[in-house]
């Protein structure tokens, strides 16, 4: 049986919800893909659960800054919490805070440790190995496990084995997924999201796509989308746009546009609301979802911006990556896109692992074709992703037992990979460097709005075309030292280019 949202308790109790340091550094700089954007209202999530539960809660945001352990837990432990639960997001190789922080709280007090999210969920029992002092896992899904152990916590003042809970060396009972979203309480806005005039907001969960880079299926544990009611939608909306102000939404469902006339139907009456509330609109999608009848009309209604994770330019890559579309349906779909003015922004594996130097230079003329490389902040981000391999995932899985991963003890819970053919690893590498000093170049240009205003883009972007180009070329070469030569030429090149 499944237990209800609303779980009130007789004596009000505290929960903390925090989030981990998670310090940007160089190698991340501009990975967004350690944690889907539905991580954004995690803590929300769980703060409305408990308040509903009748619990006092306070929120902790450390994710960003620089923290020292002993600051941190010493603003945990002054909330004088009975449970403490970190929204733990991959921390970037600083893991090792997070663990000296959980650390303090245990020799400080007794006080229950938990953990919910992404990550906690994909590496469950090695996090709980990794991190001792905690002492649960909220896996997959949390909302109704949390509403179930609140109430059992005040009663029993222990952590309660339930569906959902996991604890080190026992079997996870998984629980199953919310049947009805309309049940789930309004998130709380809370850290970075209100400095925002943003809103996130979800209309939907899951998606009906199974990558194998992807890590919303194994979060959710099936690949397959639950779409919300839309009277619900519209009571979160009034009661979040009361909160603060608001001038775009933001809907983060991985597929916002299911399949089929029905969802069609109901994305344009999403549509309609955005535009009752005289709200702009974006949202990600898959490129099997576009129609131009639709688009067009989303437009009308005041649709903005379209996240379209195109992934690949290679039928091939697409097919081994288990995309489940094609460059046809791509084209078709970026040609809609731009014809109804919408901003297109895109996802785009460049270095797949099983990559071939020929199908990095088809996905080089695929993208060129398109004129998808016209823009330098663009033709950066597209021409440098590689795939990025976290534990918990099939990826991990897999080149485990291929012999290919490559493990940093700095990152225990990501991992680096061999590829298929060498030449690809080092073209990837040596784009990756360069795009470093690209963005280190970009964010002083930023800083400088005078040079900012005047600084003209169309160089730096012939630089990061010809650099990839020439690379390419550099690594059919049987020169052991053509790459690195041609790396540290454009290196010189881009950091003129990009002189303050």
């Amino acid at each position: 049986m499944t237990t209800p949202l609303i779980s009130p308790i007789t004596n009000p109790m505290k929960i903390v919800i925090v989030e981990n340091p998670r310090p940007l550094t160089i190698e991340h700089y501009n990975d967004v893909a350690n944690a889907p954007l539905s991580a954004s209202l995690n803590s929300g999530y769980a703060l409305a659960v408990a308040r509903r539960a009748g619990w006092d809660t306070a929120h902790l945001d450390f994710s960003s800054g620089n923290w020292d352990a002993t600051v941190i837990a010493a603003r945990i432990m002054a909330e004088s919490a009975n449970i403490v639960l970190f929204h733990w997001v991959y921390s970037w190789g600083h893991e090792e805070l997070v663990r000296n922080v959980l650390d303090l709280l245990r020799q400080g007090s007794s006080t229950p440790l938990g953990a919910f999210g992404l990550f906690p969920t994909l590496s469950c029992h090695r996090l709980l190995q990794f991190a001792t002092q905690l002492d649960f896992i909220l896996a997959g899904e949390f909302e109704e496990t949390l509403a179930e152990l609140l109430p059992l916590f005040g009663e029993r003042r222990t952590i309660a084995p339930l569906p959902g809970v996991a604890r080190r060396d026992e079997a996870l009972e998984p629980r199953p997924l919310v049947t009805d979203l309309a049940r789930l309480p309004v998130p709380n806005d809370v850290g970075a999201n209100c400095g925002y005039t943003t809103l996130n907001i979800a209309a939907s969960r899951g998606c009906y796509g199974d990558c194998s880079f992807c890590f919303i299926h194994r979060y959710y544990g099936c690949s397959r989308r639950r779409a919300r009611d839309l009277a619900s939608l519209e009571r979160e909306l009034e009661i979040r746009l009361a909160r603060r102000d608001i001038k775009s939404l933001y809907f983060i469902d991985p597929s916002f546009i299911g399949q089929g006339e029905k969802e069609c139907k109901r994305v344009e009456q999403i549509g309609r609301m955005a535009k009752h509330f005289g709200l702009p609109f974006g949202f990600e999608t898959r490129v099997d979802s576009i129609n131009a009848g639709l688009i067009a009309t989303l437009a009308d209604y005041g649709a903005t911006s379209i996240f379209l994770g195109i992934e690949s330019g290679c039928d091939s890559v697409l097919n081994r990556i288990g995309k489940r579309t094609n460059t046809d349906q791509i084209r078709s779909g970026v040609q809609i896109i731009r014809e109804s003015g919408i901003k297109l922004n895109l996802g785009f594996i460049m270095f797949e692992p099983d990559s071939t130097l020929a199908e990095l230079e088809e996905n080089y003329t695929f993208l060129d074709e398109l004129g998808l490389l016209d823009e330098h902040e663009l033709t950066a981000n597209l021409l440098y992703h590689n795939q990025i391999v976290l534990h918990g995932s099939s990826a991990w899985d897999r080149f485990s037992q291929d012999g290919r991963l490559l493990l940093d003890e700095r990152l225990p819970f990501e991992a680096g990979y061999r590829f298929r053919d060498d030449r690809v690893g080092l073209v990837c590498s040596a784009m990756g460097r360069l795009t470093a000093h690209y963005f280190s170049g970009m964010d002083a240009i930023r800083q400088n709005r005078t040079v900012a205003e005047h600084h003209g883009g169309s160089h730096i972007n012939l630089l990061l075309k010809e650099v990839f180009q020439a690379l390419c070329r550099a690594a059919h070469s049987t020169i052991p030292q053509q790459i690195e030569m041609v790396e540290r030429e454009y290196v010189t090149l881009v950091q003129s280019a990009l002189a303050v």
